[in-house]
């Protein structure tokens, strides 16, 4: 029983009084006692606000029946999702809408608001009924809602194809799901997103609830979400990369961040199959991440060389800015767009200060994260191709379960830890220790450390030795991380120094890739910033020596957790063979 509450409580978002209302469970009283004696907020998954938010929201836009307080948390909630959107959409200089208290004299808003009042009185007869919205209200919506470079986007949305390569926070993820939900209410087509990781793919849905029930009062709910009108249907598939389980389904395919998923070509063969008609549209959209991903052929063209149609071996695309800048149709029927930060805010994209940009990252990271430059592998020391087949789903691991509280029982885990230097991320990182030939290094947890004094540090860490059966835990000393490194002797005396030169980088390194290219390392399709942080380690000459280098980011800090990674992964020998390990005093200087 006490473990059905935790699954609730942490994995299912349920507070404790909705919990205390299922059969068998007791009362909110006892919930809070075992909660509180089991540390269960110390397991639930660090989100982000977007991901946290759009959880809740999807689950409580789900239930069949709710009460008056889940209608008031869902007004809340789809209130701050509107909120977090309005950052990456027009400000109050160029709609006095969205996000704001609405003009007396607009008729739409008033429509809105009276069906809101209506909706509190909960005599809804049709689940999902949005027969009420006209195109005319959408147009209108659309018009004080959206970007130049988003109106761009939805006039050119009638192709077959569309792939579109865009910078970092530009309001994408919200532009498409309005794109869909709108041609879902005019057109009456279907809808299949398909995202990078099961928490994207609830943003998506979340952002067409909440945007339903702001704008016109109306409750969507469902999975997969059916909407209603005028006795016709229209449904909407959200998933992760995991597209079989929607096989079955037909309609226009969104395809988010296709430039970050493992196995694309697998996937786009058989994501493609469910837009065989040809009424429906693909549209692929992503940031970019190296040339020598799956997805490249298909944005350059070369993929078009092995159709049926292509008489020419040499077929190609110009991708390149000055071609793409405005959007092309281009020889194989894909209408491509390049679009960079430089672009977005001519345009009116005034969420966005380069200046401050330029200020922050280095010409490399710059170029990659906001110009649309692709990293080649040739300059990274790992492959993404590799780091994408290590890919997996943590629910299948049978044998750890972050409720428990031994989440990996008795079994040993190895530690890394990665300080913080300026502006980097001070990551902690737990893996599990392969036993055998066929075992592998799982990433069972990782911490952000960032912030927090030496004291906290080390109090976080001691608390992982509390929670699993830690036989490693290596410290890069370099720099302040000797601090820390202090503290977490006193409690776990074996603890490896790591001083960075040359030579200890060299061996993180080449077991790193020993590891990963003989899929001896895994990590959850959520884990993002695990493949991104591995790619931006890159060789670089010291001397007469090779050694690695990090470009730094905001969001991947110093490439912290991959060091992090490698910390934890040095515990086992070259050979891989964990059973010959002996203590170390470290990696210390050469």
């Amino acid at each position: 029983m006490i473990k059905t509450a935790r699954d609730h409580y942490v994995f299912g978002g349920l507070t404790f009084d909705e919990i205390s209302e299922i059969d068998g469970m007791p009362s909110a009283r006892s919930l809070r006692r075992w909660a509180d004696d089991g540390s269960w907020n110390e397991l639930c998954p660090s989100l982000n606000a977007e991901t946290a938010i759009a959880r809740r929201i999807v689950l409580l836009a789900d239930r069949d029946v709710k009460s008056e307080a889940d209608y008031k948390e869902l007004d809340f909630l789809t209130k701050q999702q509107c909120a977090l959107n309005q950052s990456r959409l027009p400000s109050a200089g160029i709609t006095k809408k969205y996000g704001n208290a609405p003009a007396a004299a607009d008729p739409q808003h008033e429509q809105a608001s009276e069906r809101t009042s209506k909706s509190k009185k909960r005599q809804k007869k049709i689940k999902n009924d949005v027969s009420s919205i006209t195109k005319e209200m959408l147009d209108t919506l659309k018009d004080n809602l959206l970007y130049p470079h988003q109106l761009h986007w939805f006039e050119h949305q009638d192709y077959r194809s569309r792939f579109i390569l865009k910078p970092r926070q530009i309001g994408a993820t919200f532009y498409f799901a309005f794109e869909a939900f709108y041609d879902a209410v005019v057109n009456g087509r279907n809808k299949i997103f398909i995202s990078a990781s099961r928490d994207q793919a609830e943003i998506f849905k979340a952002n067409i609830i909440a945007l339903c029930r702001e704008q016109f009062g109306i409750e969507l709910s469902g999975s997969p979400l059916t909407m209603r009108n005028k006795g016709k249907t229209t449904t909407l598939y959200f998933k992760s990369t995991n597209a079989r389980t929607a096989q079955s389904a037909s309609g226009d395919l969104y395809i988010d961040e296709v430039f970050w998923i493992p196995k694309f070509k697998e996937l786009r063969s058989l994501a493609q199959a469910m837009a065989t008609h040809k009424d429906f549209r693909i549209t692929y959209f992503s940031t970019p991440s190296v040339t020598s991903h799956e997805a490249y052929d298909l944005w350059n063209g070369r993929w078009y060389r092995k159709t049926k149609a292509c008489n020419d071996p040499e077929f190609a695309i110009d991708v390149s800015h000055k071609t793409l800048k405005h959007g092309l149709l281009c020889d194989d029927g894909i209408w491509r767009q390049k679009l960079n930060v430089y672009d977005v805010v001519k345009q009116g994209f005034d969420r966005i200060d380069i200046s401050i940009l330029e200020n922050e990252y280095s010409t490399e990271e710059f170029n990659n994260l906001f110009m649309c430059k692709f990293i080649d592998d040739a300059h990274s020391a790992f492959s993404l191709k590799q780091l994408m087949a290590c890919v997996g789903n943590s629910k299948k691991w049978t044998d750890f379960d972050p409720t428990w509280s031994r989440p990996y029982a008795m079994k040993p885990v190895v530690i890394g830890f990665d300080p913080a230097r300026t502006r980097d991320i001070a990551s902690v990182v737990v893996l599990s220790l392969p036993l055998g030939p066929d075992d592998k290094f799982r990433l069972l947890e990782s911490l952000n450390l960032s912030g927090n004094d030496f004291e906290t540090m080390a109090s976080e860490i001691k608390e992982l030795t509390l929670k699993y059966h830690v036989v490693h835990i290596g410290v890069d000393t370099t720099g302040m991380g000797l601090g820390v490194f202090e503290l977490i002797q006193k409690f776990f005396p074996l603890a490896m120094p790591i001083h960075y030169n040359p030579h200890n980088k060299n061996k993180m390194v080449i077991k790193a890739l020993n590891v990963i290219g003989k899929k001896r390392f895994e990590f959850d399709e959520n884990s993002v910033m695990v493949a991104s942080s591995f790619i931006n380690i890159r060789k670089k000459v010291v001397g007469d020596q090779i050694s690695y280098a990090t470009n730094r980011t905001a969001a991947t800090g110093h490439a912290d957790i991959a060091w992090a990674i490698m910390h934890a992964m040095i515990y086992e020998p070259l050979s891989g063979d964990s059973s010959s390990t002996r203590t170390s005093i470290g990696l210390d200087a050469a």
